[in-house]
């Protein structure tokens, strides 16, 4: 893995503001997600009235995050390498731990979700060339690969939010520990040996 982003550098600030907008972007496909399952599912069973429309809707569900995850993607290793870089120079505690905890979750989803991409890259290649996108043969792998996705998705949406208190942690200790310039200047000797008062 090649790490191109310093941490609190401008890169660093774009890629943690395109993960802002994933995790926004998570919680209203959840949202909408949870509102249509409760309205399409029997309250005591959980079971879906249509299934078919189901996991049409399902399958929409695992598009849409990944999608919003895109521009995240790229760069998600380096975010995570980054927040680790971050957490080994901040001081232990249970706030430290906990955010340790969150960033491996974040870690081991990332890792999964680039296995999965090349899942699904080995198993395109192996399709027919009949199966194009839109056919039966396509999507229905396709729809699977997301699927399997999703879940790591959901942990970035879920424990994501970990890598910008890391990284307001380490900026608040990089400012703490920087030298303070004095507000007043040194008095020269001969300045102040003038500046008695004689008797």
């Amino acid at each position: 893995m090649t790490i191109s982003i310093e941490p609190g550098s401008p890169s660093h600030r774009l890629c943690l503001s395109q993960l802002a907008i994933y995790l926004r972007h998570s919680r209203q496909i959840l949202a909408a997600w949870d509102l249509y399952s409760d309205q399409r599912s029997d309250p005591k069973t959980f079971q879906p009235h249509d299934e078919d429309a189901y996991g049409l809707r399902q399958h929409k569900r695992d598009a849409d995050t990944l999608s919003a995850f895109g521009r995240v993607y790229c760069h998600a290793d380096e975010l995570v390498h980054v927040a680790e870089q971050q957490l080994a120079q901040l001081s232990p505690s249970d706030r430290t731990r906990r955010y340790a905890w969150q960033v491996r979750e974040v870690h081991e989803a990332t890792e999964r979700l680039y296995a999965v991409h090349d899942d699904w890259r080995a198993v395109r290649d192996a399709l027919p060339e009949s199966a194009v996108p839109g056919t039966k043969a396509y999507e229905e792998p396709l729809a699977e690969s997301y699927a399997e996705a999703w879940s790591y998705l959901d942990q970035w949406a879920i424990h994501g939010q970990a890598l910008f208190a890391v990284n307001a942690l380490a900026q608040k200790q990089s400012t703490a520990s920087a030298p303070t310039l004095s507000t007043t200047a040194p008095v020269p000797k001969a300045a102040a040996a003038s500046s008695t008062v004689r008797r």
